[in-house]
């Protein structure tokens, strides 16, 4: 059995939530919690497998709860945060920087309610296989991609993620410095509402020109557009953007991470770095097959840094991937590339 601990103030939230994890036969709720104190207490007493964390709370929030847990004893921590306004969808991802692996939205409504009943318990599963190491997100030096072929006159990276995925970019794009000669565009599964959050914790973490892609735009060199929800995130020839809100969900999702690598070897491969990190299922690894054979630089998060070796580990076996390494790594790499030091 894999053992949650709930932690919330309000008691029929976690009514709701204890009810959810009875449906599932392999998940049971080890304890609750009402403010963050007793949460620190709880994890220490009890061991849970993943926590469940609510971040308003009174005696201590969530957030140096999430701190003082990540420094006693490591555990996979899943935050619900509500999306009620921008600055509650920011926070919640601060949340990210703290410790915590996952963020999804905290239900305002019954069909809101059942959405999560159907994707939480996978999300827990998934969580409590993470190995401590990787929940503390540390990436530790890793052997260069001597096998790496350098695409010609690099402008564009590309790069897939799911869970765990907002961390492992903070990090890959903590080694980029200052004005790159290149354009990251970015698929990260993330519930639809938070994305602008999302653009605007990244782009404070890094005081870089981070924000929610536009149909249409030609991002400059050093620019991060984030896919927004609903719609495939392409590029087109040119160096424009498509957002196709009209081509269906491809593996269950849209925006996929596939339609975006599909695009780059369509339209400029030895111009694209194509990168897979953490997440669940498969999504990414077809396309960026097809932009290795196109004769871009591929790259997938390594296992030990990876919160969830899902995505990552399917495009290696299809051979989509020429190195896999921690994002940190990944970074540097992908300059090195840029400025055509040899891997």
């Amino acid at each position: 059995m894999i053992r949650v601990l709930v932690v919330d103030d309000s008691k029929s939230v976690r009514a709701v939530l204890r009810r959810f994890f009875a449906r599932t036969g392999d998940i049971e709720v080890a304890g609750e919690a009402e403010d963050g104190a007793a949460a620190v207490a709880a994890v220490a007493a009890l061991g849970p497998d993943v926590v469940l964390m609510d971040l308003q709370m009174p005696v201590v929030d969530g957030y140096t709860a999430i701190e003082r847990i990540m420094a006693l004893r490591p555990t996979p921590i899943v935050v619900l945060s509500s999306r009620a306004n921008r600055d509650a969808m920011r926070t919640g991802f601060e949340a990210i920087r703290r410790g915590a692996l996952e963020v999804l939205p905290k239900p305002e409504d019954p069909a809101s309610w059942q959405l999560l009943a159907e994707s939480l318990p996978e999300t827990v599963r998934a969580l409590a296989r993470a190995p401590s190491r990787a929940v503390r997100s540390e990436s530790g030096p890793a052997e260069r991609p001597r096998t790496a072929a350098a695409p010609h006159d690099l402008r564009w990276v590309a790069v897939g993620a799911s869970t765990g995925g907002p961390a492992a970019l903070r990090e890959l794009l903590g080694e980029v410095p200052p004005d790159p000669p290149v354009a990251f565009l970015v698929v990260q599964h993330i519930a639809a509402g938070f994305e602008l959050g999302f653009a605007d914790w990244l782009g404070r973490e890094l005081r870089a020109d981070v924000r929610v892609a536009e149909d249409g735009e030609a991002p400059p060199p050093g620019a991060v557009r984030v896919a927004p929800p609903g719609a495939h995130l392409r590029l087109r020839r040119d160096g424009t953007l498509h957002l196709d809100a009209g081509r269906p969900p491809r593996g269950g999702h849209r925006p996929a991470v596939d339609e975006l690598f599909l695009s780059c070897a369509a339209s400029c491969p030895r111009r694209v770095a194509g990168v897979l990190l953490t997440g669940m299922g498969h999504d990414g690894a077809e396309g960026l097959a097809a932009l290795r054979r196109g004769g871009g630089l591929t790259i997938v998060q390594d296992a030990a840094s990876s919160v969830v070796f899902g995505m990552p580990r399917v495009a290696l076996e299809r051979g989509a991937a020429e190195v896999a390494l921690p994002p940190r790594e990944i970074g540097r790499a992908l300059v090195r590339v840029w400025q055509g030091v040899a891997a």
